[in-house]
């Protein structure tokens, strides 16, 4: 006698387009799931649509798409549109983001990079510099007027100044008297400076020695980073143009995601797609269960 599908199953296999020989050749006791799973993944679109009905768990969805397939991933994010596209790159980790800048030039990153907030890009050239060492790359310029920036708080100047180490203290002082140190008294000195009108005060330490300025700046932005910020973009981005792509990329990871959310949006959509299937599965079924199942209707499952 030969086999024959009962009501339901036969049902089940019109509304896939699965004739009936097909089904009890190549499926014959599978279970339901299984025969989707399988015509899913060979892009059997009446499948697809009836996953997007029946199924609503992130599970059933990983199973049945083969989600956690990087390349299925890729291809479905890659049949988006550029708006549904760039949703997905908020969800990703941050590690995921900062790979995919891997994709642009150096001189790119650097252009992107003048347009993050200072805080932002001071913590990346924290996280590429040592601060002894951003401190010896201020130009003469960048400390002068670092100390007329009016955001500079006179008395943590003055605080500085009384700490400063015995030999820029010598070296200060004979600047400012062009006398032996020894005939003035440091801290008389730095009185009548701190009693100068704030005009005065702010030409007078931005025209004392660079090299005194320097240790009054490193002094200053250690215990208040805060004061890093009052410097230009451009001087930061001039630092951080010294390193290799790769020194300059890991210590990214301190931007703001939306940040780099941002600049990966700039990518060509190809790109973005390699980025965006690197997003955690579970993540990825939960977006597409909430309203964008339809974009599972276009991909070709591989």
């Amino acid at each position: 006698m030969p086999v024959v599908l009962d009501t339901n199953m036969k049902l089940f296999a019109e509304r896939m387009h699965i004739t009936s020989s097909r089904m009890i050749q190549d499926y014959g006791l599978k279970t339901v799931d299984e025969i989707i799973e399988a015509e899913a993944a060979q892009g059997n679109t009446h499948a697809i649509n009836y996953a997007r009905e029946m199924y609503n768990s992130p599970a059933k969805l990983i199973k049945i798409f083969k989600l956690t397939d990087v390349e299925n991933k890729f291809v479905i994010l890659h049949n988006m549109d550029d708006r549904t596209r760039q949703m997905i790159l908020p969800l990703l980790d941050q590690e995921d983001l900062v790979m995919g800048l891997y994709f642009f030039t150096q001189d790119k990153l650097l252009e992107m990079l003048k347009e993050v907030d200072i805080e932002e890009l001071v913590r990346v050239v924290l996280g590429a510099f040592a601060l002894e060492d951003i401190v010896m790359m201020f130009t003469e310029d960048d400390l002068a007027a670092f100390f007329q920036n009016e955001d500079l708080e006179k008395y943590d100047v003055i605080e500085q100044l009384k700490s400063l180490p015995p030999e820029v203290m010598i070296k200060f002082v004979e600047g400012v008297t062009g006398r032996p140190s020894e005939e003035t008294n440091p801290m008389d000195l730095i009185k009548s400076i701190e009693s100068l009108p704030i005009d005065k005060y702010r030409d007078f330490m931005s025209a004392i020695d660079p090299d005194v300025q320097r240790q009054l700046t490193f002094q200053l932005t250690k215990t208040k980073p805060k004061y890093l910020q009052l410097f230009e973009n451009d001087t930061y981005i001039n630092m951080l143009s010294t390193l290799m792509k790769p020194e300059m990329v890991k210590p990214m990871i301190a931007l703001n995601k939306d940040s780099l959310v941002n600049m990966i949006t700039e990518l060509p959509e190809d790109l973005m797609a390699i980025v965006g299937a690197q997003i955690d599965t579970k993540v990825f079924a939960e977006f597409l269960l909430d309203g964008h199942l339809e974009i599972l209707e276009g991909s070709l499952m591989i």
